[in-house]
């Protein structure tokens, strides 16, 4: 088994690489578009109109703690929840093709394929940043201001890091043996966002299902999030410090496993 901090090492290692290839896939990503990196910025307003007018206009659902009337607070809510999901989400479903997609990188022995995690999870915060300077916009120009306890989000953000490596490890991994793979983890990734406190919150659901709702890490995630960006509420140190050793553990273990793979990625490919 390598080092726990093998990742944290091989990613320092390679900084520069992993910084000029995040810019590259940022920039490709909206390079011939007429709106170019607008984009970026659209997508999620898009999204966040489309789910408020579902959920708050033909649904009726409502946000305990707030007015009836008040569909700019429950858009925040709402907004806030996609975009804690849409990091993890993101490199979910991109983690399939990660190394399928390199065919040239793969033949090329001296090239750190371990990197391609963190390229994803890079454009992947990218979005999320434009995203969180909307919110924070919205919620300025509403009177809320910027909360202090806002210092706190990049504690959080540490975790939902680490789970999204280890699902860009294991899962491009896995997508070179099994191609159904990543025809499969598109649905399991809308599954999941059902299955997340997103829409609603984790108070919502009966007590005999809330248990099984908090095994999953997203749900600590999303709703400390909100407590810092929306609520201006310290979150409890216990499941913070419990999240950052869970995502820690699963990090270490699929790193381990994609290393473990890729004597195995030419012959497959």
């Amino acid at each position: 088994m390598p080092s726990p901090l093998a990742p944290l090492r091989a990613a320092w290692r390679h900084r520069h690489l992993i910084a000029q290839l995040t810019r590259r896939e940022i920039e490709g990503r909206y390079r011939g578009s007429w709106l170019g990196a607008a984009w970026a910025l659209m997508h999620p307003l898009l999204l966040l109109a489309v789910y408020t007018f579902v959920f708050g206009v033909v649904f009726q659902a409502r946000w305990p703690g707030l007015a009836l009337d008040d569909r700019g607070a429950f858009a925040a809510v709402l907004f806030c929840g996609m975009l804690t999901f849409g990091v993890f989400a993101e490199c979910l479903q991109r983690a399939p093709g990660l190394v399928v997609a390199q065919p040239n990188l793969v033949k090329k022995v001296v090239f750190p394929l371990e990197v391609l995690p963190w390229v994803s999870l890079g454009a992947a915060l990218f979005h999320a940043g434009v995203g969180l300077a909307v919110l924070l916009a919205f919620r300025a120009l509403t009177g809320g201001g910027l909360p202090p306890a806002l210092v706190l989000l990049p504690a959080l953000m540490g975790p939902l890091a680490l789970l999204a490596l280890a699902a860009g490890w294991l899962f491009g991994a896995l997508g070179v043996f099994v191609r159904d793979v990543g025809q499969s983890v598109g649905l399991a990734t809308t599954v999941l966002m059902f299955l997340s406190p997103v829409f609603y919150p984790a108070s919502a659901l009966p007590p005999a299902y809330q248990g099984w709702l908090w095994l999953n890490p997203l749900t600590a995630l999303i709703e400390a999030v909100r407590q810092v960006v929306l609520w201006n509420e310290v979150p409890a140190a216990g499941p913070v410090l419990a999240l950052w050793g869970g995502t820690a553990v699963a990090a270490w273990l699929a790193h381990a496993f994609f290393e473990a793979c890729r004597q195995g990625f030419a012959d497959v490919m």
